[in-house]
C-alpha cells in the first residue's frame, strides 16, 4: 500500500508524463483545428468523462463555493490555455517551453504567502536554475534563443496563471468530492470558451472531426491529458502540496524529447543527455525539504 505522500509523487509524475506526450497530439491537431477548437473539444470530452465517473447533478451549496470553482475554471482551464496558445502564435515553441519552466518557482513564491506551511527556501531557487539550464540545453540544442517580447510575455503570463491555479487548487473547498471540484472547474472553463467563441467569431472546422487522426488525438487529449491528468494533478497537490507537485514540470522538455525518440525516431543528442541530467539534479535539489527550525538536533 503506497503512503499518502508517495502516492502524491506518483500521481504528479504520471500527470507530467501524460502532458509531455500531449504536446505531440496538440501539434498534430493544429494542422486541422484552431487552438480554441482544440481547447473546447478536449474539455467537453473531459467534462463528459467526469460526469460518468461522478454522476451527481444536485451539487450546489453556496454562491461562494461556486465563485471559487469559477475562479479555478477561469485560471487553469480558460486563461492558461488561451495564453499558451496565443504565445505559440507570436514566439517559437521552445521559448514557450522554457517559460513554462518558471511555473515551479512562481508556485513556490505564491504558496509562501498564500498557503500556511509552504516555505520558500534556497534549495528551490538552486533547483530552479539547475533545471532551467537543463531545459535550455534540450529546447535550444539545435536553434538559438530569440527574444520575441509579445509571445514571450504571454508565455510568462501563462506560467504565472498556472502557478496561481495550482495554489488556488490547494485551497479549494474541502467539502466536495475531488472529481466534482475538477468537473465544476471544467464546466466554467467551457462556458468561458463558448463566450469567447461567440465574440471572437473564430471559425469551426467541423468536417475535420471526421478524420481518424483528429478524433483519435482529441480522445487522447480529452480523456487522458485533460480528464485523467487534471484529476491526478489535483490529487497530487492535495497530497504533496503545489510546490512539490510544481517541481515535476521541469521534466516536461525531457519527457517530450524522449517521446520524440521513441515515437518519431529522433536522435538522442549529447545536449539532451546533459540537459536531462541537469533537470533531474534540479528536481532532486528542489524536492529536498528543509529541516524545520524547531527540530532538536538530538
Amino acid at each position: 500500500m503506497l503512503s499518502r505522500r508517495l502516492a502524491g509523487h506518483l500521481f504528479t509524475f504520471i500527470t507530467i508524463a501524460i502532458w509531455s506526450v500531449a504536446f505531440v497530439g496538440n501539434k498534430v491537431l493544429l494542422a486541422h483545428l484552431t487552438p480554441l477548437e482544440i481547447m473546447l473539444y478536449r474539455f467537453l470530452l473531459a467534462w463528459g468523462l467526469l460526469l460518468l465517473l461522478y454522476p451527481r447533478w444536485k451539487t450546489f451549496r453556496s454562491w461562494r463555493d461556486e465563485g471559487y470553482f469559477f475562479l479555478l475554471g477561469f485560471l487553469g482551464i480558460f486563461v492558461y490555455f488561451l495564453l499558451e496558445n496565443f504565445a505559440l502564435r507570436f514566439t517559437q515553441a521552445s521559448n514557450v517551453g522554457l517559460y513554462m519552466g518558471a511555473i515551479p518557482i512562481l508556485t513556490a513564491f505564491l504558496a509562501h504567502f498564500l498557503i500556511r506551511g509552504e516555505r520558500f527556501h534556497t534549495a528551490l531557487l538552486l533547483g530552479f536554475f539547475l533545471a532551467l539550464a537543463g531545459m535550455g540545453l534540450i529546447l535550444f540544442s539545435e536553434r538559438q534563443f530569440t527574444l520575441r517580447l509579445r509571445g514571450d510575455f504571454l508565455a510568462l503570463a501563462g506560467a504565472a496563471t498556472f502557478a496561481l491555479y495550482s495554489v488556488a487548487l490547494k485551497k479549494a473547498p474541502r467539502e466536495y468530492h475531488f472529481l466534482l471540484i475538477t468537473r465544476k472547474s471544467f464546466f466554467y472553463g467551457i462556458v468561458l470558451m463558448f463566450f469567447y467563441l461567440a465574440f471572437s467569431h473564430e471559425p469551426l472546422h467541423l468536417p475535420a472531426l471526421k478524420l481518424p487522426i483528429v478524433w483519435l488525438n482529441l480522445l487522447f487529449l480529452g480523456l487522458f491529458s485533460s480528464g485523467l491528468a487534471f484529476i491526478l494533478w489535483q490529487q497530487g497537490i492535495e497530497r504533496i502540496g503545489p510546490v512539490s507537485a510544481g517541481n515535476y514540470i521541469y521534466l516536461v522538455p525531457l519527457l517530450t524529447a524522449l517521446t520524440g525518440v521513441v515515437v518519431l525516431n529522433e536522435e538522442i543528442t549529447p545536449a539532451m543527455l546533459i540537459g536531462g541530467a541537469l533537470i533531474l539534479l534540479g528536481l532532486f535539489v528542489a524536492q529536498r525539504r528543509p529541516v524545520p527550525d524547531n527540530l532538536d538536533a538530538g
